[in-house]
This record gives C-alpha cells, sequence and structure tokens, in this order.
C-alpha cells in the first residue's frame, strides 16, 4: 500500500484561504474561525467495498461517517511535525448515499495568553486548513471514487460556536471555553440525508506532504502518521449527587434525574442552579440531553473542589492559610481555599450553551456535549430559560484519557500504601492524553520534569510505551539553536528551564531500560550531546555550570521566588551541578548500551572529575551537608539529595547528612516533586526502610478526601498534578524491588525493601511479560515468591544482602534475617 499526501490530496478551507480575512457576514462570530465541511459518494455494495482515509486539520477537528462520530484530531505536535490520523471507514458505509463530514477549528488567528487564555498554549498551528485522503475501492482495490479532499468537497462557515473566558481568575493554558447557540448550527449536518446545495465548494489551498518528502515547500506542514492510539472515550456514567449552591437538598426530582429516573422540567421564565458532583475528580465530556428550551441559557461551570473563606467556621479545607507570593504567578487568593464542604462555591471556566429549542417523541432532541474534554469533580449548572419549558432528560459524564490498560498492581500490610497506590494511578491517567501532562485542570501542558515520573509509571504499570516515545521526539523537535530543549512542548509560548532538559535524558534512559527499544536513543543522540555540550559552555573554571540564562527553577520551594534556587543568578549552584553530572551519567550509560565506548568513556570521566569538584565548592563540614551555592549559608533538602544521587557525596558525607536529612527544620522545603529525588538519596545513603516515615503529605491528601494528588503542599493551585504520584514507582521498583537489568527487562533485578512491612505483593509491566512478586516476614524469616517471564534471568538479592538467580518462571526463596 502507498503512502499517503505524496502530491495527490489538498489543504481545503473557505473562500478566504489563508491569505485573508473573511468579511464580516462569512465569518464565525467568535475567537476562532469554525469550517463545517461534508463530501458525499455512493456506495453499490458496503459488504464489497473499502475505504481507508487519512485525515488532518489545523488547529483541531472531529470527523464523521453518516453521522457517527470516529475520532478527534490531530495529535498534538507541531507545524514542521504534523500529525495526520488513519480511519478504516468500510463498516461504516451503507447502501445508497454516504457522507464525510469534519468540523475544523481554526486557532491559528487566536494569540495564548495565560492570563486571560487565548488559543490553547499546546496546540502549534499555522491557519485553518483540512486534508483528506482516501479512496472508496472494491474488494480487488479497484478505484471507485477518490474522496481526497479538493474542490469537490462541500463548506459553510459555522457560527454556533462562540467562545469566551468567563470566570478566568487562575491563570490558564488550556483555550477558550465554548459558548455554543445551537439555533445556528445546521441541524443533521454530518447525516447523509442533509441538503447541501447551498454550501459552495471548499477552496483548494495547497498540497499536502509529508514530513519527509517535503522539496520546495507551499504547504507549511510536514505530515506525519499518528504515534499514539486515540484516545478512550467511556460510556456517559451518571454523577453522584448533587445539591443546591451552598449546600442545600436539591430540588425535587434531580436525585432521581441522576439515578436514570423521569426527567426534570424547568418551566418558562425560571432560574434554576444545582451543583453536580461526580464523586472524584475526572477528565471527561459532560453531556446534557434536554428538550425544548427555546431562549434558554444554560451555563456548565467547572471546578476541581469548592471554595470558601478560611474562617468559615467548622469548615475543612485543603491544606492552611499562608502567604503564596512566591509560587503564585498571575492570581492567588490568599483569603479562601479548595474544600469539599457543600457550602463551598464553584469557582472556575465555564461553557455557555442556548439550545435551539427542538422537540422529540422518542428521545432527547438535543445533545450539549463540549467539543473538548474538560476536568472536573463538581459542575455548576445554572439554567435560565426563556418564554419555553426546558425538559432535562439526562446530565451524565463520559470519561475520556489517554487509553492505558493498567495491569499492575500493588498490595501490602498497611492499607494506606494501597491508598495512596490507587491514587497515584489516577493522577497519572488524568495527566495523560494526546500528550503527557502536568496538570488536566490549568495546563493541560507537557513539561519533561513532570513527565520523567508519568511516562516511567505508565511504562512499569500498562506495558505501553507509545506516549512516551512520542514525548521523547517532542522535546527533541522542541531544542532550541543554542541547543537546550524547551521544558514543556509542544507549546506556543517558549519556556526553557535549563535542568528540564537534564530531566529530559533521564525520560530517554528511563524509556531505553523499560522499552528496550534502543532506535530512539539513537535517534536523540544528537539531542542529547547538544543539551550537555550548553551545560559545558556555561561551565564555570571547574566546569560547573553557573549563571544560567532562563528560569532556574528546579521546585516549588516556598522560601525560594517562584522555585528558584539561592545563587542561580552568581555562580553555580549544588542542585543544577548534581544534575548536570548525573546527565553527564545518563548519556555515558545510553552510550555504552549504543556501542559508542569511546564517547561513553568519555562522558563517564567528565561526570567522575566534576564529582570532586562540586564536593569541594559545596560541601560544609561544620554543618554536615551541602550548601546550596559556594560558601552558603543556604542548605535545602533538594541540594543535599542531588549530592547523594550524582555521587559526590561518599560513605562518610551520606552518613553525616543522614543525621539531619530530610527533617532538618534548617533544610528549605521542596514541594512533593523533590521527593521523587529524596527517595532515591534514602537508598543510596542505606536508609531507604525509611521511606513510608515521609510520605506524610500523601497520607494528608488522602485524608483530605483528595482522589489525585496536588501539584505542592500549600494546596493553592492545581488538585491534580503529574509529578506528585511518583510514591507508586517506589512501591513497584523499591518495595517490591522490579527493575530492568538489561534493556526491555532482558535480564531482571529484584531487590525488596521491607520499610517496615510485613508483606507485599504486586505485578510490573514489561514488555516480556508480567514480573509477579509476594513477600512476606514473619517470625525473623523472609518469604518470597516470584514469577517472571519464561527465558529470562532473574537476579535476586534479599534483604539480608544475599543473592539467588534463576532463569524465569516461578520461583521461592527465603531466608532468615539477622
Amino acid at each position: 500500500m502507498s503512502l499517503p499526501f505524496l502530491n495527490h490530496a489538498s489543504w481545503i478551507w473557505s473562500a478566504e484561504g489563508t491569505h485573508a480575512v473573511p468579511a464580516p457576514g462569512a465569518a464565525s462570530p467568535s475567537h476562532y474561525q469554525v469550517r463545517l465541511f461534508r463530501r458525499t459518494f455512493a456506495v453499490a455494495d458496503p459488504a464489497a467495498a473499502r475505504l481507508t482515509v487519512h485525515v488532518s486539520g489545523d488547529s483541531r477537528y472531529l470527523f464523521w461517517c453518516n453521522g457517527t462520530l470516529l475520532g478527534r484530531g490531530p495529535a498534538k505536535g507541531d507545524v514542521n511535525h504534523h500529525f495526520y490520523e488513519t480511519f478504516d471507514l468500510a463498516p461504516h458505509l451503507r447502501s445508497g448515499t454516504n457522507v464525510l463530514a469534519a468540523l475544523v477549528l481554526d486557532m491559528s488567528r487566536v494569540a495564548h495568553r495565560p492570563a486571560l487564555l487565548g488559543a490553547p498554549c499546546s496546540v502549534m498551528t499555522y491557519a485553518g486548513g483540512f486534508v483528506l485522503e482516501g479512496a472508496l475501492a472494491d474488494a480487488g482495490g479497484n478505484v471507485i471514487a477518490d474522496l481526497s479532499t479538493d474542490a469537490q468537497w462541500k463548506v459553510a462557515v459555522d457560527t454556533a460556536h462562540r467562545f469566551q473566558n468567563d470566570g478566568t481568575t487562575f491563570e490558564g493554558y488550556q483555550g477558550y471555553y465554548e459558548h455554543r447557540v445551537a439555533a445556528e448550527a445546521p441541524a443533521g449536518w454530518t447525516e447523509p440525508g442533509f441538503d447541501d446545495a447551498g454550501w459552495p465548494a471548499a477552496l483548494v489551498l495547497y498540497k499536502a506532504e509529508r514530513y519527509e518528502n517535503r522539496r520546495d515547500p507551499t504547504s507549511p506542514y510536514g505530515l506525519m502518521p499518528r504515534t499514539i492510539p486515540l484516545l478512550e472515550e467511556g460510556r456517559a456514567e451518571p454523577f453522584a449527587d448533587v445539591f443546591v449552591p451552598g449546600g442545600g437538598e436539591a430540588p425535587a426530582g434531580w436525585r432521581e434525574l441522576l439515578t436514570g429516573g423521569a426527567a426534570v422540567t424547568v418551566p418558562p421564565h425560571a432560574v434554576v442552579e444545582v451543583v453536580l458532583d461526580a464523586a472524584d475528580l475526572t477528565t471527561a465530556f459532560p453531556e446534557l440531553a434536554i428538550d425544548g428550551g427555546a431562549g434558554a441559557k444554560v451555563k456548565l461551570s467547572y471546578a476541581e473542589a469548592l471554595r470558601l473563606p478560611w474562617s468559615t467556621p467548622g469548615a475543612k479545607l485543603l491544606g492552611r492559610q499562608q502567604p503564596l507570593a512566591n509560587l503564585a504567578s498571575h492570581f492567588a487568593d490568599e483569603s479562601t481555599g479548595w474544600t469539599f464542604d457543600r457550602r463551598g462555591k464553584v469557582t472556575g471556566w465555564c461553557d455557555r450553551w442556548e439550545p435551539a429549542g427542538r422537540a422529540r417523541a422518542d428521545g432527547p432532541a438535543e445533545i450539549f456535549e463540549p467539543l473538548h474534554w474538560r476536568a472536573f469533580r463538581y459542575v455548576g449548572l445554572r439554567i435560565e430559560t426563556g418564554a419555553a419549558a426546558l425538559r432535562l432528560r439526562s446530565v451524565r459524564h463520559r470519561y475520556t484519557a489517554y487509553p492505558y490498560a493498567v495491569t499492575a498492581s500493588f498490595a501490602c500490610s498497611d492499607p494506606k500504601l494501597e491508598k495512596i497506590w490507587d491514587r497515584a494511578l489516577r493522577t497519572m491517567r488524568l495527566c495523560s492524553h494526546e500528550t503527557f501532562e502536568d496538570c488536566p485542570y490549568y495546563e493541560q501542558m507537557q513539561y519533561a520534569g513532570d513527565t520523567m515520573i508519568t511516562a516511567r509509571l505508565g511504562m512499569l504499570t500498562a506495558g505501553d510505551y507509545r506516549l512516551t516515545a512520542q514525548a521523547l521526539r517532542h522535546f527533541d523537535w522542541s531544542r532550541l539553536p543554542e541547543g537546550l530543549t524547551q521544558s514543556r512542548y509542544p507549546s506556543r509560548l517558549v519556556q526553557v528551564i535549563p535542568s528540564w532538559s537534564l530531566h529530559w535524558i533521564t525520560n530517554v534512559r528511563d524509556y531505553t531500560w523499560c522499552s528496550g527499544d534502543l532506535a530512539v536513543a539513537r535517534e536523540l543522540l544528537p539531542g542529547m550531546r547538544a543539551v550537555l555540550d550548553w551545560f559545558r559552555r556555561h561551565g564555570d573554571a571547574d566546569g560547573l555550570p553557573e549563571k544560567l540564562p532562563f528560569w532556574n527553577i528546579t521546585d516549588w520551594c516556598p522560601w525560594w521566588p517562584r522555585g528558584v534556587v539561592p545563587g542561580s543568578e552568581t555562580g553555580p549552584t549544588c542542585i543544577i551541578a548534581a544534575q548536570y553530572i548525573v546527565g553527564l551519567a545518563e548519556a555515558a550509560e545510553l552510550c555504552r548500551l549504543l556501542g559508542k565506548t569511546r564517547e561513553a568513556d568519555e562522558l563517564a570521566a567528565e561526570a567522575a572529575a566534576l564529582r570532586p569538584k562540586l564536593h569541594a565548592r559545596f560541601w560544609s563540614e561544620s554543618e554536615g551537608l551541602y550548601f546550596d551555592r559556594p560558601g552558603g549559608p543556604e542548605i535545602s533538602q533538594y541540594g543535599n539529595a542531588w549530592a547523594i544521587i550524582c555521587g559526590a557525596a561518599g560513605a562518610r558525607e551520606r552518613a553525616r547528612i543522614m543525621a539531619r536529612f530530610p527533617q532538618d527544620p534548617k533544610l528549605a522545603p521542596g514541594s512533593f516533586f523533590w521527593w521523587h529525588a529524596g527517595f532515591r538519596a534514602l537508598e543510596l545513603a542505606g536508609s531507604y526502610d525509611r521511606m513510608p516515615e515521609f510520605l506524610g503529605p500523601w497520607h494528608e491528601m488522602v485524608d483530605y478526601g483528595l482522589s489525585t494528588f496536588v501539584e505542592e503542599n500549600s494546596y493553592w493551585r492545581s488538585l491534580c498534578h503529574a509529578w506528585s504520584a511518583h510514591p507508586a514507582l517506589e512501591f513497584l521498583t523499591r518495595v517490591l524491588g522490579v527493575e530492568p537489568r538489561a534493556p526491555g527487562f532482558a535480564t531482571i533485578a529484584i531487590a525488596p525493601h521491607r520499610c517496615g512491612l510485613t508483606h507485599a505483593s504486586g505485578e510490573v509491566a514489561t514488555p516480556r511479560g508480567p514480573v509477579k512478586v509476594a513477600w512476606r516476614e514473619a517470625h525473623g524469616v523472609f518469604k518470597i515468591e516470584i514469577e517472571a517471564p519464561a527465558a529470562t534471568p532473574v537476579t535476586l538479592r534479599l534483604p539480608n544482602g544475599q543473592e539467588r538467580h534463576f532463569a524465569g518462571g516461578r520461583f521461592a526463596a527465603e531466608t532468615k534475617l539477622g
């Protein structure tokens, strides 16, 4: 089968094309331009027909065949790496007239502004357009009709979709929310029987081109096949509860509506307000099904939690009231906090809908569902009717996320750890869609630091490596001419955090070891070299990175302005210097796996030479700790963790650090993110069994009733944040102790840590199959049972240091503990 987009299909749009502004009467009446496309064709024998199409759009599209929504896209990339989706339409064909239809949103004419939303920061765009390549063929492959986008397609200017930023308070990156005027939408336009005789022919823009086939391009896009599956979209589920603002009981009939009972009728000239509670935070499409309601105005407001003043009597709020100057950016309300107390207020962005007022006897006449999913636990629903009554038949939500099929598990003698496991996995799921995301509510942006957590968690829990491979390439595509990757990508706004480029190298290392795919590491090696060379060029006389440009945040420490470690503007810092050393060592490790022994030796030698220099510049003999900058006086949890991780701290120094680390009150505290390094430092210092002592912040979140883990411990903004999911990694890789000893788990190391538990069991996903571990300690005897993939060498290290070796399959061992 030949590849699509080789000098055949063309991008299409409406009459103004990409070089002009549409006339006021031929434009969508709001921020984005929205176009509707149709192409009808005849099918004589659906059973014998074959039709595969390749589809893309700028900026976003929804695609239907014969009224059935088949997909949304394109997957997020950038203009030069623009993805297309492939759909097999044969199961959807029918005898007679058929139609392909697409709704396309052009966001290119709207700038992104975090404080005021604008266009989504993660959707990189050039100009409005739609492209499809495919031909209807018979069973023998003979072409019956070429359906590729050209002037035979028809187009209409959509006037139903408008967009707004009502309720903008906290900064946001996910783009305007909707205001849909349903009467302006042509009813049934995605169906074959719709009369499109009045629609003009689409304007042909330019030939579509594959990324690798561009010569002297007139098209701005380098088209590439989508590398991840379509998102999971679940069935509609009911909300768990409903109440009125302020916490009172909902009006009669509403609770029954949630459980599938009779419809609720809102009479003419009335206002009804309720709060819908999904019970847990979710990422989903809210869905309202109604009859009637001409002249009504419906508003859906979305919130992760409710807000109450800190002074509210008897209220349980998340966290504690504190100054937010070093944490918040555009907005922070220090007078109120988040709560699940029903007296709280729904505060957040909203969708607005004006129903057309249609009616049907056999089911709902209209269904509202936004074009893009929303993140929420609570939905504030306000219905204001006009002269006609509105009959609400159902109000539900459909879960959507990256389709991870999680097979990993974890159980242990402490039920509180199992609760952390459950919430960590939910956090990972809700922060994984078309890219990894830092948070689903505010930004929906893929950051290298957060991705370092959730990518590894997705690989170990689901054995799915596709979203991670895409993320690694995204960051490689983001690299600036100077060599660094951007800290988040895809992104309209350039943001650079130098140490996040080093986290990208860690991402590549983790992917290689988990997946066994050396080809991606080989592909990305030039980019990793460029990152390391940038740090070399910014080294001081000792070779330690100093006075780095850009934003040098390392973690949300409340003592540091905007998370920037003291001393970063005047010289080297312990944290970033240590991270650079680790980057060198990880790149050396990858080069060795790729057979580049000489380069590996050079990088390893460079790292080895820097370790004593870091020690000399930052170690304080009097404090028994590493300073954050040469000479101090500042000391931090994060700085000392990285000094251990990079290998600068010897056995003597590690012992002295452990006397004060991590809980000495003089150590600048980190957020939840830093503990990913902190737990690793405990292991390297021989103190990992203390790990559960430091899970207090996660237990606090569970006790508050959160179903996901928050960004940082002031609770000021995001209540679902990827980087806080990392305790689940501890449970799999250190409590169960399962890690690869060769790429792709071709050989496996199992070294369980007891951590004060009496038993633990679980399963880790690998490319070769699951690894199951169950251990138990009783009466001074440690027993373990392992089931590993066949013909896979396994080295078991028991808690007393003894080693056992077996060749895969089932294995059991026991030993007396000292």
